[in-house]
């Protein structure tokens, strides 16, 4: 006969409840959470500066970029500009003045023909009425 000692059952419930190992489990446990969270946080954190430097770098080169093109627009709006652009780009020049073109290039070699019976009567000048006349009807 043996019966259960209700204060043997309740002492080892009580060794239970102040029994220090499930609490600190659970605190390690949940200092390592914390620390997963903290860390995530910091990756997070400085993946951000590296977008926010990135970010002002851009906005620094649109900066000089908006700088040249005023630059740019303030040259361009110059009147003598304007007709140093129309006289080398499309070949126009004020009223009164002559235009030259230097070509820089090599000649190129022109065959010399080969004397034909053609060629030798055309050695003589015909008057501008006969050649319309041949182109006309040949």
């Amino acid at each position: 006969m043996t019966t259960s000692n209700p204060r043997h059952q309740s002492s080892s419930e009580q060794e239970r409840r102040r029994n220090p190992r499930f609490l600190i489990v659970l605190f390690v446990l949940l200092c390592g959470l914390f620390v997963a969270g903290y860390m995530e946080r910091l990756t997070l954190l400085e993946s951000m500066r590296q977008q926010v430097a990135e970010m002002s770098k851009q906005v620094v080169a649109s900066y000089q970029r908006q700088a040249e093109l005023l630059e740019e627009q303030s040259r361009v709006q110059d009147p003598a500009y304007l007709a140093l652009r129309a006289r080398d780009d499309i070949g126009l020049a004020p009223e009164g003045e002559l235009m030259v073109v230097i070509y820089d290039g090599k000649p190129q070699p022109s065959e010399t023909p080969t004397a034909s019976p053609t060629t030798e009567r055309a050695s003589t000048p015909k008057p501008p009425w006969r050649q319309w006349l041949e182109l006309i009807f040949p």
